[in-house]
């Protein structure tokens, strides 16, 4: 499902469109001519719908060099080891979901918690694999492109978002940090923290996104800034936006 001349969305579960299984987040495939990699990973539940998605791209798997996690959530982090092996990619996150991920930490992930409330099957398991630890305001190649990695905290801990300009505009993968209609992701988890958030949606909206694509829902591609205003808007009125 190509969305932008860079970008496809090769992953989606029942929260986005509904293109692989219904756990999933929405993955990402970046294009940086010859070059390519993910953001995010899914929950790993069934890769090969992501995987048979790649595939119909016509974008041979192997030229994916990473993956970006934008968090360690099992829908988004998930998938990774699958994918990871099968592209012979590299996994890439901030060094707090690298640390999560990379040794299985179900506490830290609150994926325990996730499958006492249902959002998992009982028998849902969670495969670690290696990630690599990034750095807030770290720059990354990806071909002819460059992704510059955000601390954006308050969802959770270790959360990024990643920004990448192409064509003079400003392109926002928000992860679960800002959604459409201005809606944010507070969850009562051992992580969430409302101060982070608010300061997280100060930063975004001072990026000022010409796109905004988040990890669930809709997404804008012409000023995607607005959906961030929206949730600033409640802020300035000491609201909470809504969840």
């Amino acid at each position: 499902m190509q969305i932008h001349e860079r970008i496809h969305i090769v992953g989606s579960g029942i929260s986005g469109f509904g293109i692989s299984n219904e756990t999933d987040c929405t993955v990402y495939l970046i294009d940086g001519a010859g070059e390519y990699a993910l953001i995010d990973a899914g929950a790993g539940i069934q890769p090969e719908r992501i995987l048979k998605n790649i595939e119909k791209t016509g974008i041979d798997r192997m030229k994916i060099s990473s993956i970006f996690l934008t968090h360690g959530h099992g829908d988004h982090s998930g998938g990774a080891a699958a994918l990871s092996h099968a592209c012979q990619a590299k996994v890439c996150a901030l060094r707090e979901t690298a640390e999560y991920v990379s040794t299985g930490n179900l506490e830290a992930l609150s994926i325990r918690e996730a499958i006492r409330a249902g959002m998992y099957a009982k028998d849902y398991a969670f495969d670690a694999c290696p990630v690599l630890p990034l750095e807030d305001g770290e720059k990354i190649k990806v071909g002819d492109l460059c992704l510059k990695v955000l601390r954006t905290e308050g969802h959770c801990s270790g959360h990024a978002c990643y920004e990448m300009k192409f064509d003079k505009k400003k392109i926002l993968f928000s992860g679960d940090a800002v959604f459409n209609y201005g809606k944010i992701s507070l969850q009562a988890i051992w992580d969430c923290d409302l101060q982070k958030y608010i300061r997280t949606c100060r930063v975004l909206e001072q990026i000022r996104p010409d796109i905004l694509l988040p990890s669930h829902g809709a997404f804008l591609m012409e000023k995607g800034y607005t959906y961030i205003e929206k949730a600033m808007e409640e802020i300035r009125r000491l609201r909470i936006p809504e969840s």
